[in-house]
């Protein structure tokens, strides 16, 4: 209420209050406040001011918001397209740097291996890694998401430094022992490898012969003196004697075909390598692999070193479990091996021209007899032995003979407990 109608209101009841006799009943009072009610004027119900200014706020209001409303799709569209661009960008990066990982790997690897870049070349190990760096440079043209290709960089980079781990850096790091899952894929990818570059050092050191000969003596590879050869022999040949020293390789020479063989050099692995980071049959195994006791239909040494490497096969048999990657092969040399034993082949026949069992393979009997009493290769040797003694050694009108099956020790562990 403003001033000026607070002093009409109370002028209005001045004059009402004037009217009004000294003595007056109660109805005459009443009767005079409604008619002084009536005669003023009602005031209004709604203030415009505040209407009109109410309304401006409301308009200003909903311009404010539409215009946030329509700026806001090409913000988020900036955002988007500042995300998308930092992502390329990180896969670009990563693409880089395994490209990078890729040259400095190869060129260690060939520093370790002593190899020139021709010669690496012809390693599986230089294919298989071109054909991973091949594949991660592929991944940007692939459908997916940026977040997911940056994933499959990194891992198909972690990868491509495993293929190009050379023979002596695996030896090296072989520290820890191994569980039977990691030593499936270490022996694997260690005879693999070995086996890729083995065959490249015999040929390149062939080539050098006037340089190796001289330390050819009564038949035999002096390998220890090659280690010290002369400071003028061609730098070729030093990169191939330090990668040959360096990954276990072993040289022998083979008088009849004039040349250095190659295979692996056990006991500087054993040297090198932590005995107790393979679980048993394992290291065994591997070892059977680089040293064959059959060539051609042949045995390669004597029939003791032949008896010596069926007892190892039982015994890989035995160590190595029943889901081993490795048994089906070692099966099968084993039998290959004991059919030897008990019927010969043509190249190797156990019996003479009149069937009787030759002096050195009987010989060889006694010593598996004695030397292995325990294992069960020897025990059925021993029935065929006692069979063959019963005729005097000389081979029955019927002779078959089954190969025994060797369970594996956790097999046998199984049977125990029934």
């Amino acid at each position: 209420m403003d001033d000026k109608m607070l002093e009409k209101r109370m002028e209005l009841l001045n004059q009402s209050y004037k009217k009004i006799p000294d003595q007056t009943n109660p109805s005459d009072i009443i009767q005079a406040i409604k008619q002084e009610g009536k005669s003023q004027k009602k005031r209004p119900l709604i203030h415009w001011p505040y209407v009109a200014s109410f309304i401006g706020v409301l308009l200003i209001g909903a311009v404010l918001i539409l215009q946030l409303t329509m700026d806001e799709p090409g913000r988020q569209n900036g955002n988007q397209s500042d995300f998308a661009g930092e992502s390329d960008q990180r896969l670009q990066r990563e693409i880089e740097d395994a490209k990078a990982q890729y040259d400095l790997r190869k060129t260690q690897a060939m520093e370790r291996l002593g190899f020139t870049e021709g010669i690496f070349n012809l390693t599986g190990i230089a294919r298989d890694a071109g054909r991973q760096l091949t594949y991660i440079e592929s991944i940007p043209k692939r459908d997916f998401s940026n977040e997911r290709k940056v994933e499959w960089v990194q891992r198909a980079s972690d990868e491509l430094t495993q293929i190009l781990t050379t023979p002596d850096v695996m030896m090296k790091n072989l520290k820890a022992p191994l569980t039977k899952e990691e030593a499936e894929v270490w022996v694997d990818d260690f005879i693999k490898k070995e086996q890729d570059i083995l065959p490249l050092y015999e040929d390149e050191l062939n080539k050098y012969g006037e340089y190796w000969k001289p330390y050819v003596e009564n038949g035999e590879f002096n390998m220890k003196e090659f280690n010290h050869m002369k400071n003028d022999y061609p730098p070729k040949l030093w990169l191939l004697r330090d990668g040959i020293f360096n990954n276990a390789v072993k040289l022998s020479y083979n008088s009849e075909t004039d040349r250095l063989e190659t295979t692996l050099d056990v006991e500087y692995f054993r040297m090198i390598t932590n005995r107790e980071a393979l679980p048993e049959g394992y290291e065994l195994y591997m070892i059977t692999r680089f040293v064959p006791v059959i060539k051609a239909g042949e045995f390669t040494g004597t029939w003791k070193e032949a008896a010596d490497r069926l007892m190892d096969y039982e015994k890989i048999l035995k160590e190595l479990p029943d889901d081993s990657r490795f048994r089906v092969e070692v099966k099968h040399e084993y039998d290959l091996l004991y059919q030897y034993f008990t019927d010969g082949n043509v190249y190797q026949p156990i019996f003479d021209g009149s069937d009787k069992l030759k002096s050195h393979v009987e010989e060889t009997y006694r010593y598996i007899l004695k030397e292995y009493p325990d294992y069960t290769t020897s025990l059925h040797l021993k029935e065929v032995y006692d069979e063959l003694r019963h005729e005097n050694f000389v081979k029955p009108d019927r002779w078959v003979q089954t190969t025994p099956v060797i369970l594996s020790s956790e097999t046998e562990e199984l049977y125990k407990e029934r």
